[in-house]
């Protein structure tokens, strides 16, 4: 008995040393074997900050003792600006008019940092060259998080079209392009990888074509493309796992689509849906939830049931069928993402913080966190707590379950949208200023 609970222990261990992809290992942002200290500022806890070339708002991901991350990099390149100062931007919601792709040469590349003290190992440029599509004053060039495995890692850059691997090294393993098509009210793209058994999925879903593709990993090999109407969207796919099988699960304009992710072939579809995906699904074993909130919508949030086949859509008047749980309007979330866990799931919006009772849609509560700014990046749960960014860098750590408590707010001040990475004693923090490691002892 005393051995299996040592290998089981090593397993959860080696588990918790990693942060492979956009959101974690499993997507969800769910966080397992953390250990990090209760408070942290410039001061306190700050084992490193990296100065990063360029800027990108994509997630940094943790492979053992290294870090990688992508970024855009350039003498005339721009900073992404914060939420407010983007909205007063004429282009911000589709006014002013029409823009163009930067006539400027820029650099996108592949950081590897070395996660013990932050200094940058090598850099490699997968693309020189000028924008092929316009961003808005927020988003950034790189704002797609690139994910591994233990043999290689896998970035995408949208704004170009480019799918590319390298090994460990920094040896270039295979490179293919991708279709390139212009997005909502020139917002750019943002949509990031998903690595699962050998298998890369991407997301490029446009105002010209939307397309879910798998590639292998090891090869580039094209395995399969799904094809549906064209909408833009900016989430990223989940894989979802049940009891009896899996799904990969993507949302776009108006529709959730629930694929098999060996073939692409269409198990379930979700539609009449108001809203172009920015947030990413949230799961647990039993059930899927999606929604979407912002201008145009009626901020929808669905529960589906596992094991959902054919046209799952509600009909008029409806909030639930044989597959749809519950449904409510005004419930969904923002840019981030929701975090289903346990019995509850947990919804970020402009209001704050919304907690559900997952089986019934119930409000728990709908509590506004104190002095909060702006929430672009996506939380992670841990140890039953909940770790929530701002765009300020207040990290709010709140209590998970039904009632609502703030255990404590950290802050470094910079400018954040990119999602957190976390695994074992460190938390990374990427903002517009540089890359920065919280530790615990």
């Amino acid at each position: 008995m005393g051995s299996r609970l040592v290998v089981l222990a090593l397993v959860i261990a080696a588990a918790a040393a990693d942060w492979p992809q956009f959101r974690g290992p499993t997507g969800d942002g769910v966080a397992e074997g953390i250990s990090l200290p209760e408070k942290w500022d410039a001061k306190t806890n700050l084992a490193w900050k990296a100065e990063i070339p360029g800027y990108g708002w994509s997630q940094p991901i943790i492979l053992g003792d290294a870090i990688y991350l992508t970024t855009a990099v350039g003498t005339d390149l721009q900073k992404p600006k914060g939420f407010m100062a983007g909205v007063m931007e004429p282009q911000s919601m589709g006014k002013g008019p029409k823009q163009k792709p930067l006539d400027k040469t820029f650099r996108w590349q592949l950081v590897k940092l070395n996660r013990a003290n932050g200094k940058v190992e090598w850099t490699k440029t997968a693309y020189e060259g000028k924008p092929k599509l316009p961003i808005h004053p927020s988003n950034s060039f790189a704002t797609e998080s690139p994910a591994a495995d233990n043999q290689r890692i896998v970035a995408y850059f949208g704004n170009i079209g480019l799918l590319m691997a390298w090994d460990k090294s920094g040896k270039e393993l295979w490179k293919k392009e991708l279709p390139v098509g212009s997005m909502t009210a020139d917002f750019g793209t943002g949509s990031s990888l998903v690595l699962f058994e050998g298998k890369v999925f991407v997301q490029n879903y446009t105002e010209e074509d939307a397309t879910l593709s798998a590639w292998d990993a090891a090869t580039g090999q094209e395995l399969w493309t799904s094809h549906r109407p064209v909408g833009s969207a900016w989430s990223s796919p989940l894989i979802w796992k049940t009891k009896n099988r899996t799904d990969l699960v993507s949302s776009g304009r108006g529709l959730v689509i629930g694929y098999d992710p060996k073939t692409g072939k269409e198990r379930w579809k979700l539609g009449n849906i108001q809203a172009s995906f920015s947030s990413s699904p949230a799961a647990t074993e039993d059930l899927l939830f999606v929604g979407n909130g912002g201008p145009g919508t009626n901020s929808p949030l669905y529960a589906i049931k596992a094991g959902a086949e054919g046209d799952i859509s509600l009909k008029e008047g409806e909030t639930s069928n044989a597959h749809v749980l519950w449904y409510k309007t005004g419930a969904g979330p923002g840019m981030p993402s929701p975090i289903a866990h346990g019995d509850y799931l947990y919804v970020l919006n402009t209001a704050g913080l919304n907690c559900f009772e997952a089986k019934t849609g119930k409000l728990m509560y709908k509590e506004r966190l104190p002095k909060v700014k702006t929430l672009a990046s996506c939380p992670f749960l841990a140890n039953g707590k909940l770790y929530i960014l701002d765009e300020s860098g207040q990290m709010f750590v709140v209590k998970a379950g039904p009632e609502f408590e703030v255990l404590g707010v950290n802050t470094i001040s910079d400018t954040f949208w990119s999602s957190p990475a976390v695994a074992g004693s460190d938390l990374l923090l990427r903002g517009l200023d540089g890359l920065y490691c919280i530790r615990g002892k």
